[in-house]
């Protein structure tokens, strides 16, 4: 139990990113020892833990957008809440983000194999939207439960190894009303960190830092982001609006993988569903098996380079 609490405290306290202490060290010498900074195209992404690619997905974001809004849409049952809903997504709509993934991101995701030195895969797809609450004024306090944590609404870190980064494609037009993603870069998460005296996502000071980054933008605009070295949460839409976002999950994997869908032959239901693989590639239980899975980067099995 205390070897437990020191690996879940000492990411804040000594990395000032609140993420485990065994995770933190593994993100840290990945970025020192293994990751490719000379990739241009993942300058912002390395540098910051962030990046909008130049990808035109309006056609697809108006087209997932007007399959939800077909008063027929099914969502997932048991995933969602008042607040917020899954969609189920059907062939005609997982054929139309497979093609636009392979096809409109190859470079993004060429460039992602020669900075980690892997293979990269998707562990995981889903369409939500979240709904506007009508109170917030308990989202300022400083100390808050995860019982009125309704969709991620509380700053903190994805907690994976860093290997594991996501994709957000807005499937509307976003402004501060429809309560975008909010994070800040790698460095000022530490920065948010220490001004916000950050204990875990249920404890800090609720304020705004100079650069604070919120997701606004036009429908079919993307951002992908460092989850698990940037810290971020779900901004809360003003009563009686709403956001809808695609959201995909990557993990970057030291093997041969055939293409981006390579898990789905194993079962559909994860990728399009449930979110397993992500744990599998990028959750290690203990340090030994982060260790593991650092080495395993260190000793490489692609040469993509």
């Amino acid at each position: 139990m205390l070897l437990h609490q020191i690996n879940k405290n000492f990411g804040v306290k000594i990395f000032k990113n609140p993420n485990s202490l065994n995770y933190n060290l593994f993100n840290f010498f990945l970025r020192k020892n293994i990751v490719n900074d000379n990739e241009k195209l993942l300058n912002s992404y390395h540098n910051l833990g962030y990046l909008k690619p130049d990808v035109d997905s309006r056609e697809l974001a108006n087209f997932l957008s007007q399959k939800i809004q077909d008063p027929n849409a099914k969502k997932i049952e048991n995933r969602g809440n008042k607040y917020s809903s899954l969609y189920v997504i059907d062939k005609e709509m997982r054929a139309k983000i497979k093609d636009h993934l392979n096809n409109k991101f190859k470079d993004i995701v060429d460039a992602l194999k020669r900075y980690y030195g892997s293979g990269i895969a998707i562990t995981n797809i889903q369409i939500r939207r979240n709904h506007g609450i009508e109170d917030t004024s308990y989202y300022s306090k400083k100390e808050r439960t995860k019982q009125f944590e309704y969709y991620n609404m509380y700053f903190h870190c994805d907690y994976n190894t860093m290997n594991f980064f996501k994709l957000f494609i807005s499937l509307q037009d976003i402004s501060v009303d429809h309560g975008p993603l909010t994070f800040y870069s790698i460095e000022d998460t530490k920065k948010f960190v220490s001004k916000s005296n950050y204990r875990d996502r249920n404890f800090y000071d609720d304020l705004s830092l100079e650069n604070e980054i919120k997701n606004c933008g036009k429908s079919g605009d993307s951002l992908i982001l460092n989850t698990p070295q940037c810290i971020h949460r779900a901004g809360i839409p003003k009563f009686g609006n709403h956001r809808d976002v695609l959201f995909i999950n990557f993990v970057a994997i030291p093997e041969k993988i055939g293409d981006l869908f390579h898990f789905e032959k194993d079962d559909e239901n994860d990728i399009w569903g449930l979110d397993i693989l992500s744990k599998r590639f990028s959750k290690p239980k203990n340090f030994r098996e982060t260790l593991n899975l650092y080495r395993s980067f260190k000793k490489g099995s692609l040469d993509v380079r």
